[in-house]
C-alpha cells in the first residue's frame, strides 16, 4: 500500500513563473506602485503646509515665510519621488537586466506609475477641503492650505531618477561570461 501522492513543490512552479519576463514585469510594476503608495503616505505626513490666519474683518492673511512655503509640497514630493525613482531603477536593473530592452523601458514606466500613485493618493489622504475650512473659520483661526502638487512636472522626477542608475549600471556592470568561452581563445584571435 502506497502513501498519498505528494504535490509538486511550489518552489519549482514559482521559479518557472519568475523565469517568464511578463511575470517579472507585472510583479515589478505592482511593487513599484505599492512603493508609490508608501511614498504618498510619507508625503502627506511630513510635508509642512503654509497657513492662513483669519483676521477680525474675516479676511485671511499669510506671512512672507508662509508664502514662500507654498512650494514645500512640491519640493517634498520631488525629494520623495526622486528617492523612489532611484530605488525603482536599481531594483529594475537587478530584476530585469538579463531581459534585453525591457530593462530600459519598464522601470521608467513603473517609476511614472509610482509617481502618479504618490500624487493621487497623497492628495486623497492629505489635508483637503481648504475652501470649506476657511469659510467656517472664525477670527484668529489658523487654516492650513491643501496638500497639492502645484507643478505637475514634478511627476517626471521619478522616471528621470529611475533611468540614472540603469544607465550607470549598463555602462559599468561587468558583462556575464558565456560558458565555454575561454579568455585565452579570445586573446588568440
Amino acid at each position: 500500500m502506497s502513501g498519498p501522492a505528494l504535490a509538486p513543490a511550489p518552489h519549482g512552479q514559482l521559479a518557472e513563473l519568475w523565469g517568464r519576463t511578463l511575470w517579472r514585469v507585472v510583479v515589478f510594476t505592482a511593487a513599484c506602485i505599492l512603493t508609490g503608495a508608501i511614498g504618498a503616505l510619507i508625503w502627506a505626513e511630513v510635508t509642512p503646509l503654509s497657513e492662513y490666519t483669519v483676521e477680525k474683518d474675516l479676511s485671511a492673511s499669510m506671512t512672507e515665510r508662509a508664502l514662500a512655503g507654498i512650494v514645500a509640497p512640491d519640493a517634498t514630493f520631488a525629494l520623495i519621488t526622486g528617492v523612489i525613482g532611484l530605488l525603482v531603477g536599481i531594483a529594475g536593473w537587478f530584476v530585469l537586466y538579463r531581459r534585453g530592452w525591457v530593462v530600459t523601458v519598464v522601470p521608467i514606466i513603473a517609476a511614472l506609475f509610482a509617481s502618479l500613485m504618490a500624487w493621487r493618493l497623497g492628495t486623497i489622504v492629505g489635508v483637503t477641503g481648504f475652501a470649506d475650512r476657511i469659510a467656517a473659520a472664525s477670527p484668529g483661526d489658523v487654516v492650513q492650505v491643501d496638500l497639492e502638487l502645484r507643478s505637475l512636472s514634478a511627476l517626471l522626477i521619478g522616471p528621470f531618477a529611475a533611468i540614472t542608475p540603469i544607465m550607470l549600471l549598463a555602462a559599468f556592470w561587468p558583462e556575464p561570461r558565456e560558458e565555454g568561452i575561454e579568455l585565452e581563445s579570445i586573446a588568440a584571435v
